[in-house]
């Protein structure tokens, strides 16, 4: 039996204003544990599709069905998103905080099993040693694999990363690689990424989206 698709998206325009949209009739279909890479130039809407996917910025026009849930859809910013001055636990366990109830997210408590959760993230990304150090602390390579963890802790069934591979050197980036191959084989997490590189998208993504003009099509890998 097929999987059912964890992201539809059909005849979908986005950007900022529908004069002017910067992709037009953009149409996907992500099933559990496919990678999808998306690349494309700087500044011609690769972000912004993601954002839309995640349900921050809304589509201008099309249809778009994409998980709901709290914590479901997993989302590693350009930039990342961390709390520099803060430490590995603590950054790994806000997105613990998906999946608490209200009173605990108010105050930032999350109870015994959610905090197990964290520190088991922690130790798949390999940063145990690490769990009390400041993220500014950290090397690129490892706030990309805290940005991983944090993401990990929601269980979401759908992950985008923004250009996550974009400054590591080759072998840092064969790390995270691997990581985010484990989320897809091993939890069934569907994955879209971002990446500058198309001769490394190929290597592990399942299929390569290129943004062109105001199009997405899908090229061989």
């Amino acid at each position: 039996m097929m999987a059912e698709p964890i992201l539809r998206i059909q005849e979908v325009s986005i950007g900022f204003e529908k004069e002017d949209p910067l992709l037009v009739d953009v149409n996907i279909e992500l099933k559990p544990g496919e990678i999808i890479g998306v690349i494309g130039r700087s500044g011609i809407g690769k972000s912004t599709l993601l954002r839309t996917i995640a349900g921050l910025l809304p589509p201008l026009s099309g249809q778009l069905d994409a998980p709901t849930a709290i914590g479901e859809i997993g989302y590693i910013p350009q930039r990342l998103g961390l709390v520099n001055h803060k430490n590995v636990g603590y950054n790994v366990m806000m997105g613990a905080l998906t999946r608490a109830p209200l009173w605990q997210t108010l105050f930032s408590l999350p109870g015994p099993e959610l905090r197990q959760s964290a520190r088991a993230a922690i130790e798949a990304v390999g940063l145990s040693d690490k769990v009390l150090d400041s993220i500014s602390l950290l090397s690129g390579g490892q706030q990309q694999r805290v940005a991983i963890a944090r993401s990990m802790v929601q269980n979401p069934t759908l992950l985008l990363a923004d250009e996550c591979l974009g400054e590591l050197d080759s072998e840092t980036a064969k790390e995270i690689i691997e990581l985010i191959q484990k989320l897809a084989k091993e939890d069934n997490v569907a994955i879209i990424i971002v990446d500058h590189n198309p001769v490394r998208a190929a290597t592990f993504c399942d299929r390569v989206l290129q943004v062109k003009g105001n199009r997405i099509k899908e090229v061989d890998v």
